[in-house]
């Protein structure tokens, strides 16, 4: 009787321990997942949906994948680890129908099996090979290591485009392609080996940091289509740092203007009809079709440390001359923001020229850390403007760009803490509506949640990797060579 009780205890022991589920309780709510990919859209091609299960006492997650067209994976261990292969697989067998995933918990030695949830593979390719973006500690306040990244997105391979540590610990920022392409791109780096640095017609241009007659840096930059110019603002840009947990950061502009920029003449154009006294210029974008330059304006205040909770941008258009660089002379409001209240930023059209994607928040410019910012969108063929309900969240959505084929957007969002930015992916269809966004997945979500200490800045897709390691831009970015730019001011005013 005493060895049968032995076995028995053996027995039971063993079930409690192995690593299968066996005979798991059926639960009738959804595993709590992290990231949460449940009910989302994906394209083919995008690297492993890997998770893991935030539950008290889960040691053990059992996983199985299977496609509405056929396929199946499984996966067990502390987290959801998929093979790529086979993930890639799974996903083009079922391009346009549905994965259903299983997610069975080990908790205190109790399997717990929890109602399936979906995943839909979209019909619409990604059609980017990946994304770039720029790392940095979230605070702002002091940073070390920080850097210009890029990330295949069939896989979970990033590398370096330029880490501040190979030009002295200075700070840079904004990595900008033009329409995803690698062989027209700009990025500016502040500090002792501060330049503006645009490659462009196969050759890499190491600009002086700002035009001293201009009296101000190169910010935000967006190339015209052609190539030919880039548009960017020009910014006396303050910062103010609270202890609030709701409010840590404040970014504005005490003055800002656009400047067109043609990178094979070297000159700047210094437009009054965008650059004004009373107005404050910002964030530029050219339409796809490069007759139009989009930015966005908002009246000065007297005292903009005091009053810049009055400051509210809308989002304006001039007309583009893209054979002489020139301007329009009329301006458009396209977005009125200020008559609800709001502020308009970061406009972003899509490459078909169907809509315009942008980010609303209660004032200011600078949207990162306002926790009311989302994801707004205007047709603009008819006007209409809606907010991008399926992919904003209680926290702030920010810095978004299009896919070439203008069927993805990506955008940095602070959803999962309200501290860190994170690269989050969204479908949008025929309506211009969103659906449920995926975050950039990670080979080890687990081991990335717990370690990671960098936000992601300024993302936008690349069509294929950039390598300036052949082009030796640490040693040029460190010399002193520099390549001054000229200023012309059209000085016309406004009809």
């Amino acid at each position: 009787m005493k060895q049968l009780f032995a076995l028995l205890v053996i027995a039971v022991t063993m079930a409690a321990c192995s690593s299968l589920p066996d005979h798991p309780q059926k639960s009738e709510r959804m595993p709590s997942i992290v990231p949460d990919y449940i009910g989302v859209t994906i394209p083919a091609g995008i690297a492993p949906l890997n998770f893991y299960v935030d539950e008290d006492g889960a040691d053990r997650v059992d996983v199985i994948v299977k496609g509405d067209k056929g396929g199946e994976l499984h996966s067990n261990g502390d987290y959801a680890d998929f093979d790529i292969d086979e993930w890639n697989t799974l996903l083009t067998q079922n391009i346009g129908d549905s994965l259903n995933v299983i997610v069975t918990v080990r908790s205190n030695g109790t399997w717990t099996e929890y109602k399936p949830f979906t995943i839909y593979v979209s019909n619409d390719s990604l059609g980017e090979w990946g994304v770039t973006y720029r790392l940095i500690p979230p605070g702002y306040e002091t940073y070390g290591t920080m850097g210009l990244y890029q990330r295949d997105l069939a896989t979970f391979e990033e590398t370096p485009i330029i880490e501040n540590k190979d030009v002295g610990g200075n700070c840079m920022n904004c990595h900008t392609p033009n329409r995803t392409q690698p062989n027209l791109w700009t990025f500016h780096v502040r500090g002792e080996h501060g330049a503006t640095v645009v490659g462009h017609d196969g050759q890499i241009d190491i600009l002086t940091p700002r035009n001293e007659e201009l009296g101000g840096s190169m910010v935000y930059p967006y190339w015209h289509p052609s190539g030919q110019f880039i548009a960017f603002s020009t910014n006396q840009t303050h910062q103010n740092f609270y202890q609030l947990a709701n409010h840590r950061v404040e970014v504005y502009d005490d003055k800002s203007d656009i400047i067109i920029y043609r990178p094979q003449t070297r000159e700047i154009l210094l437009d009054s009809i965008v650059a004004t006294a009373e107005l404050l210029e910002n964030y530029p974008t050219f339409s796809p079709d490069g007759k139009w330059l989009y930015f966005c304006s908002a009246q000065r205040v007297d005292s903009i440390w005091k009053q810049y909770r009055d400051v509210k941008y809308n989002i304006c258009r001039v007309s583009f001359d893209p054979t002489t660089g020139q301007l329009g002379r009329s301006i458009e409001t396209i977005v009125n923001a200020c008559s609800m209240g709001k502020s308009a930023n970061m406009p972003r059209l899509s490459y078909d020229r169907r809509y315009l994607l942008y980010t609303l928040s209660d004032y200011g410019c600078f949207p990162i850390w306002h926790s009311e910012a989302d994801l707004w969108m205007m047709d603009l063929t008819t006007g209409d403007t809606w907010p991008l309900d399926n992919a904003n969240s209680n926290d702030a959505e920010s810095f978004h760009n299009w896919s070439l084929n203008s069927r993805w957007i990506v955008f940095t969002s602070r959803r999962d803490d309200g501290l860190y930015t994170q690269l989050y992916f969204a479908h949008i269809d025929e309506q211009g509506k969103a659906s449920k966004p995926f975050r950039l997945p990670q080979r080890n979500p687990k081991e990335y949640d717990a370690e990671t200490i960098y936000s992601f800045n300024t993302p936008d897709f690349a069509s294929k990797p950039i390598d300036l390691q052949k082009a030796n831009i640490h040693q040029r970015l460190t010399s002193k060579e520099r390549i001054n730019t000229t200023l012309k001011r059209v000085l016309e005013t406004k009809l």
